[in-house]
């Protein structure tokens, strides 16, 4: 049965020379993946391919069918139509690294709607908003919250912060450490609020140093973590 139902889209794939299979975090279901049969080709159809660009927002009427199985989606249409998300350079940048995290990440497959609420509004703020060089910092600490692996905070006055378990303290454990100007960045970002982000001065070196070390420490609560294509053009842009 079709229903209805807003979502985010994550990822897409290309399955056959006119089919997409598209990945989307939905309001109602959690994760889910459709096949999109001869969006690609130039008949015509009532769903287009500028629909599923990364993190746009819609609308959908959709089979969704049980885990591991591809729904069907029958309409789809904006829920938010984006001013500069991807229109501009850095941002859309941001946007790619970002939404292959996620793809990754983001795989409960029932209602979230906390977690659906979080991207939704900060991607709205990102969008809005001028470009901050250390939103896409703050966005992966404050996912991990819903993911489940937030950093403990209780002991942040400590040097070093232990990527695999979570915690500041005393102790170096050298490649599993955040520690120096990484871990000061590291702090603040924590400590800012998205609208405040650009009081948070740095520099492009300690900022992908600490990108660096937050993509580690994903890894270690994802073990199929991989380090996305994107990242290093990310990297050289700001």
């Amino acid at each position: 049965m079709y229903t209805k139902t807003d979502a985010i889209v994550i990822s897409s794939m290309k399955y056959t020379d006119s089919s997409l299979i598209v990945k989307c975090f939905t309001k109602e279901y959690g994760m889910r993946s459709y096949l999109l049969q001869g969006v690609l080709s130039s008949k015509k159809t009532t769903l287009k391919m500028a629909l599923f660009q990364p993190f746009t927002q819609l609308e959908l009427i959709a089979l969704n069918k049980d885990s591991g199985t591809l729904g069907r989606i029958k309409e789809a249409k904006l829920k938010r139509f984006y001013r500069s998300l991807h229109t501009n350079v850095l941002k859309s940048s941001v946007v790619m690294l970002l939404s292959e995290i996620s793809a990754i990440v983001c795989n409960v497959e029932h209602k979230e709607p906390e977690f659906y609420r979080f991207l939704e509004e900060k991607l709205h703020f990102f969008d809005e908003n001028e470009f901050s060089a250390n939103f896409h910092l703050k966005f992966l600490v404050d996912m991990t919250y819903y993911l489940g692996f937030y950093p403990n905070t209780f002991d942040d006055n400590h040097q070093f912060f232990n990527v695999e378990e979570g915690i500041f303290t005393t102790i170096d454990q050298s490649k599993y450490s955040i520690s120096g100007e990484a871990l000061a960045l590291f702090k603040r970002i924590i400590q800012t609020s998205y609208t405040d982000l650009e009081s948070v001065k740095t520099n492009r070196i300690i900022r992908n140093s600490l990108l660096n070390s937050l993509l580690k420490y994903y890894e270690w609560h994802f073990p199929n973590f991989k380090r996305n294509k994107s990242l290093e053009v990310l990297q050289t842009l700001f």
